[in-house]
């Protein structure tokens, strides 16, 4: 029968196997994910996921003592991290707004007279339908 130390090393070999596929499984769907739907390789914040993916690989290969590997890896996170957008606006420049017009002065009283309207008392008639 196996020791605990044996059962508890299995289950973190176990668990170290699984965390490195679910990384490579993400990478890879996120590349075909970016591959299908975004505009010239790009989608929204897809170059931090595979920031964040590919330093946490690079990490898993420089605990299992792979230095090499790992710093290939790193210089890939940051590649990426490089290439995402910033978080930032853009800052505001004088030329992006339009000069002013100068002022326009217009002459807007009439010079011809209007007549006032009659005052006529109303009648009592109510008008007829036309048929």
């Amino acid at each position: 029968m196996p020791s605990v130390t044996t059962l508890s090393s299995g289950m973190s070999d176990m668990t170290s196997i699984w965390a490195h596929a679910r990384l490579l499984i993400d990478i890879c769907s996120m590349k075909v994910f970016v591959g299908l739907l975004g505009q010239n390789g790009e989608l929204l914040d897809s170059h931090l996921f595979f920031f964040d993916r590919y330093s946490d690989l690079a990490d898993y290969h420089r605990l299992k003592g792979r230095t090499a590997k790992a710093d290939r890896l790193t210089a890939i996170a940051e590649a990426h991290y490089r290439a995402a957008p910033d978080d930032e606006p853009p800052e505001a420049v004088a030329m992006a707004m339009a000069v002013p017009r100068a002022p326009l002065n217009t002459n807007v009283v009439s010079n011809t007279r209007m007549p006032e309207p009659s005052v006529e008392r109303p009648t009592d008639l109510v008008p007829s339908p036309a048929w």
